[in-house]
């Protein structure tokens, strides 16, 4: 399995906007910085009819598809991004659980309809959501089940939510469903949601003790996948080669595979 993913979503316009460049630049961007797997939203591939076919002209495979928002369109939203599973032969789907909603019953729908296509959850904790913590989203993981869903561990939610270190040596690897890795400068606002969707930085760019984080991780012994979800302006206004490149470098650098 590929160690390094590239989201498509870096280059989209949050939080609801189109994406900056095409899945074909994306894709071109990815392999030729080193890529061997990419992340797939439903914005970018919106329209595109052969996936698979443009993802091994490159030699490349799809990591993770998403993101499937919590809510009262959840069961529609989850059957849409198990089609893209299927279609990208990806495994995991990214799902996060908003603020103010009761997700429960979503997410019970949900793991139902990824799971009999092969979909296995990752579920994202971040402060500002419905599960604010690590160890609410390792509550939610286990109520559902290890083997449907899994917790997604960005290291911008980790350090932004004060997480435990204690917490993050005892998890299991196989709790671990996919992990972003990503940094950030000290914050110039009190607003969380902005800070995550337009200041993150490339992983060793910014304020976060990555290394002790990547260290604890290789300890835990996970050998999964790596995305590097930097949600930025800067990034997004890059064009995805140059963007791609200096993502590739910080991910060799700050977790080289062994």
């Amino acid at each position: 399995m590929a160690r390094y993913s590239l989201p498509t979503l870096n280059w989209l316009d949050l939080p609801d906007g189109a994406s900056r460049f095409s899945l074909e630049e994306i894709l071109d961007a990815a392999a030729a910085a080193g890529f061997e797997s990419v992340g797939l939203d439903t914005v970018t591939t919106a329209g595109v009819t052969d996936i698979a076919g443009m993802l091994r002209a490159r030699g490349l495979t799809c990591t993770d598809v998403g993101i499937l928002a919590l809510g009262t369109n959840a069961a529609a939203d989850a059957e849409r991004l198990a089609e893209l599973a299927q279609v990208s032969g990806a495994t995991t789907c990214l799902v996060a659980w908003p603020a103010g909603f009761d997700g429960r019953p979503a997410l019970e729908v949900s793991a139902d309809i990824l799971g009999s296509a092969g979909v296995r959850i990752a579920l994202e904790f971040f402060p500002y959501g419905a599960l604010a913590t690590l160890e609410s989203a390792l509550a939610a993981c286990e109520a559902i089940g290890w083997d449907r869903c899994g917790v997604l561990l960005d290291t911008w939610h980790f350090f932004r939510s004060d997480e435990p270190w204690e917490l993050l040596h005892w998890l299991d690897p196989d709790q671990i469903a996919i992990i972003h890795a990503d940094d950030a400068p000290a914050m110039i606002s009190g607003d969380l949601i902005y800070e995550s969707r337009h200041r993150r930085l490339p992983n060793g760019a910014g304020t976060f003790a990555i290394a002790d984080f990547a260290s604890a991780i290789d300890t835990l012994g996970y050998d999964g996948v790596i995305s590097a979800e930097v949600l930025s302006t800067t990034l997004r206004e890059q064009a995805p080669a140059e963007g791609a490149r200096v993502l590739m470098e910080a991910l060799r650098t700050h977790w080289p595979i062994s």
